[in-house]
């Protein structure tokens, strides 16, 4: 196994600049939106396969395909402790109104108070230079050949933005992974911990009628008013408790809709989806209680509250062994020590830590520019955690 300097030098002259730029500006280059399709979107499964997969090949590396469209590599290492998983992500958010989208154009990050080159377009900032930071690295130690001292799975994941982990456990389930540490597509900061999330659907039921008639039904929508009054207590922060750093659970009406879907009727069944957000250790079985008690029996509707996509919440500690193995990375590679944070958003290491594995989210990513018409990367924050995973995948 290669020591620390000698890995660090093989790094700083074979992984190159130019080559993280042109991965980042090819994946953005390739829209992969979010859809109704989910991970079932033809451009995000044409993403994974005609993109990142002949990359890899190109490198001498045995990528496959699951039955979902994620992409798997295995690179078999030395010895069986230490085994490590990156993760990123091929669906992003969907254009909206960003101008030139999938552009790929190379801008100035002065303006956005950020150093350096950036790569615009949607997915560039969330998703794909990440992903771009992941491939050069997997792409450099196929290159070179180089032994591992243990074995490194790389995940590009059909997921992203559909709000629950099915991809990934498809991954877990039957991917034959192993890893014991799991670095997730992430900030440049190691982010130690998030919120989780279960989606509630209310539903409420009436009467329908004709509304010149209005006596003759239950309108629906009368009930869902009563249900959203009841639940004001809950909104935003059901209660007390408090993470240190994630601050308050909180709870969001996001969707109403009412049913039938016609003119001059009163409505007999109306639904609202709640986002409930969760803190680590929370129940959500009993934050799914709370909301029932808090509703109660409402005459004379009928009343259902069913649980929906849920996420797991996360926090790992700081001398978690990866977070160790990643702090190394970062102080040898770029010659600074690691900072951290923590973030209101879901996403997959909840799964990862529910499942034994310790993980921690790593990467390029800036959330000031999530989802925005001016959605774009640092090349230096990509270039930097190329630098960093290509560390981790060689010494460990």
């Amino acid at each position: 196994m290669l020591d620390a300097g000698t890995a660090k030098k093989l790094i700083d002259k074979n992984l190159s600049y130019d080559e993280v730029k042109r991965l980042a500006v090819k994946l953005v280059q390739h829209a992969s939106p979010q859809t109704r399709l989910l991970e079932a979107e033809p451009q995000v499964l044409a993403l994974i396969k005609d993109v990142v997969m002949p990359e890899l090949q190109q490198s001498g590396l045995k990528p496959f395909i699951d039955k979902m469209g994620n992409l798997i590599l295995i690179i078999k290492g030395r010895q069986p402790k230490g085994r490590l998983m990156l993760v990123g992500y091929a669906m992003c958010a969907a254009p909206s109104t960003m101008k030139n989208p999938y552009s790929g154009e190379i801008v100035d990050g002065a303006p956005y108070k950020l150093g350096g080159e950036c790569v615009w377009g949607r997915g560039a900032c969330e998703q794909k230079g990440s992903l771009a930071a992941m491939m050069a690295a997997v792409k450099f130690i196929g290159n070179h050949n180089v032994e591992l001292p243990s074995d490194l799975y790389f995940v590009v994941s059909t997921a992203g933005e559909t709000g629950k982990h099915d991809s990934l456990v498809h991954v877990l389930d039957h991917g034959n992974v192993q890893a014991e540490w799991c670095v997730i597509d992430g900030p440049p900061e190691i982010q130690l911990g998030n919120k989780g999330r279960v989606d509630v659907l209310v539903v409420v039921k009436g009467k329908q009628a004709h509304s010149s008639r209005p006596w003759e039904g239950i309108n629906a929508i009368d009930g869902a008013m009563q249900v959203l009054e009841r639940l004001k207590p809950l909104m935003p922060t059901p209660e007390d408790k408090r993470h240190p750093e994630l601050g308050n659970v909180s709870l969001t009406t996001n969707a109403i809709e009412s049913f039938p879907k016609a003119t001059h009727t009163i409505q007999s069944e109306c639904r609202i989806m709640f986002d409930r957000r969760l803190l680590p250790g929370d129940d959500p079985a009993k934050a799914i209680e709370q909301m029932k008690d808090a509703i109660g029996k409402i005459e004379p509707f009928e009343i259902e509250v069913q649980p929906r996509d849920f996420m797991y919440p996360s926090e790992v500690a700081k001398d978690a062994e990866v977070v160790q193995v990643l702090e190394q990375g970062i102080r040898t590679m770029l010659n600074y020590e690691p900072k951290f944070c923590y973030s209101t958003a879901a996403n997959d290491t909840g799964l990862f830590n529910h499942r034994g594995i310790q993980a921690i989210n790593y990467g390029a990513r800036d959330i000031r520019f999530q989802h925005t018409d001016h959605d774009l990367v640092a090349l230096n924050n990509v270039f930097n955690a190329a630098k960093v995973f290509a560390f981790l995948g060689i010494h460990r």
